[in-house]
């Protein structure tokens, strides 16, 4: 990475911006902690539009707690006239660290004009409604569970352990109707339009190529990457054996060949765990699971909903923004399989690295084979004691050897040019 260290004063960013001819892109991404929150502003002339991709947390820096940083975005996004304003907010799945700052009431008075949501989240497609119910009812009898058996737990060292799962299980609990998903599925000013990606009639096959536009985001063509309608594909969670970035050094795969765990006792999960989204089968098989380990039900259920989980390419201009939320395995493989989707996967010009920084979000080939050199991207991260490895070192590393230029947003300080640097955000502006 370079090591020029970036501009930090806000009039230097509005020079440079005012130095740009044409159209261009503003990501800032703000210090959630272990969550995500970018906010994208296309400018062209006078006009601008602005999209939110999530905003959550499960752990906040103590530095910058979420109602804080709510009370940012609604400020960066407020007109001269005193509205704030959003053309689009995309929810890209239910999970705590990327929807709970919509609990916040400040919402209520921004104006936004169309929220995407994953398919999943239709409150009339009978797949999907499923899909939520099981969810749910695992989530809250499994949180329930685990927190009658912490209250007579008798070791500290049983009581930490089924905290881990409390954790986990709490992240999945935002599947109940809530605060943060009423605002997502009817709150905000401005009366807006909910879409629920993709949409059911372009999604004839798991191949078709799901591409719409908007016009409130002129000149911009959204490509829905996932999630797929297709079983097989939501349900395929984990890398085989070497298409991960596996463990920092001496790490080795588990005996059944499957890549390091990203959580801790992950790998007393069965050979073909409970994954991705639950349909009957996968219910019945969570039900007989009194065998395994709380955690590794819980480490199951986590990973159900990021199989949910939007992948979206914005397309302005020939240029590509890649945002694949908490995408797993399953999406990524299919949308590489694609060959007009792989082809945009080789073009990307900026990349939200995906969940977190994590072993089963960006895939080996996508960064070796297909991402271009010397694009910027950015993770919003934090490490935590329940998942040491992330971001997994060895991703870094991988980003660094393509001269990707990247900013973490538990290292805001680190950022380098072409990042600036404000109070709890660091933002890229790229020319389209």
């Amino acid at each position: 990475m370079a090591t020029t260290k970036p501009k930090k004063t806000a009039s230097s960013r509005k020079k440079k911006t005012a130095a740009k001819a044409g159209r261009h892109a503003t990501i800032r991404m703000y210090n959630v902690g272990f969550g995500d929150a970018f906010l994208v502003t296309l400018t062209d002339g006078a006009t601008k539009q602005r999209i939110l991709f999530d905003c959550g947390t499960i752990e906040a820096d103590p530095a910058s707690p979420l109602p804080n940083v709510v009370k940012r975005i609604v400020k960066d996004v407020t007109d001269p006239d005193g509205v704030p304003r959003i053309d689009v907010v995309v929810c890209t799945h239910r999970h705590k660290d990327h929807v709970s700052g919509f609990g916040n009431a400040d919402w209520d008075d921004v104006e936004v004009k169309e929220v995407w949501m994953p398919w999943t989240e239709h409150p009339t497609d009978p797949d999907a409604r499923q899909i939520r119910n099981t969810q749910s009812s695992l989530a809250l009898s499994l949180g329930n569970w685990l927190t009658a058996r912490q209250a007579a737990a008798t070791t500290p060292e049983e009581r930490a352990k089924l905290q881990r799962s409390g954790d986990i299980v709490a992240n999945a609990l935002m599947l109940t109707n809530d605060k943060a998903m009423k605002t997502v599925h009817s709150g905000f000013a401005g009366n807006a339009e909910r879409r629920f990606l993709p949409e059911k009639a372009i999604a004839a096959s798991p191949s078709a190529h799901r591409t719409f536009a908007t016009p409130v985001l002129p000149g911009v063509n959204v490509h829905v990457l996932g999630p797929s309608r297709a079983r097989d594909v939501i349900r395929d969670m984990d890398p085989p054996k070497g298409k991960s970035f596996l463990r920092m050094q001496g790490a080795v795969a588990t005996p059944d060949g499957r890549p390091p765990a990203p959580f801790p006792n992950e790998s007393q999960l069965p050979a073909n765990p409970v994954l991705g989204t639950m349909w009957p089968e996968d219910e019945a098989a969570i039900q007989r699971a009194g065998l395994l380990e709380d955690l590794a039900i819980a480490v199951a259920l986590d990973k159900a909903v990021n199989g949910t989980s939007l992948m979206i390419i914005l397309e302005i201009a020939g240029s590509y923004f890649l945002f694949p939320g908490d995408a797993k395995w399953g999406t990524w493989v299919a949308a590489m399989q694609d060959p007009e989707w792989r082809e945009m996967l080789s073009r990307v010009t900026f990349y939200k690295v995906g969940h977190h920084g994590s072993h089963n979000a960006t895939p080996r080939e996508f960064v070796e084979d297909l991402m271009p050199e010397k694009i910027s991207a950015m993770v919003s991260t934090r490490t935590r004691a329940i998942w040491p490895d992330i971001p997994r070192v060895p991703l870094l590393d991988g980003l660094t050897a393509k001269h990707v230029v990247f900013a973490r947003s538990d290292l805001m300080a680190t950022a380098v040019t072409p990042f600036h640097l404000d109070s709890g955000v660091v933002e890229v502006d790229i020319a389209i």
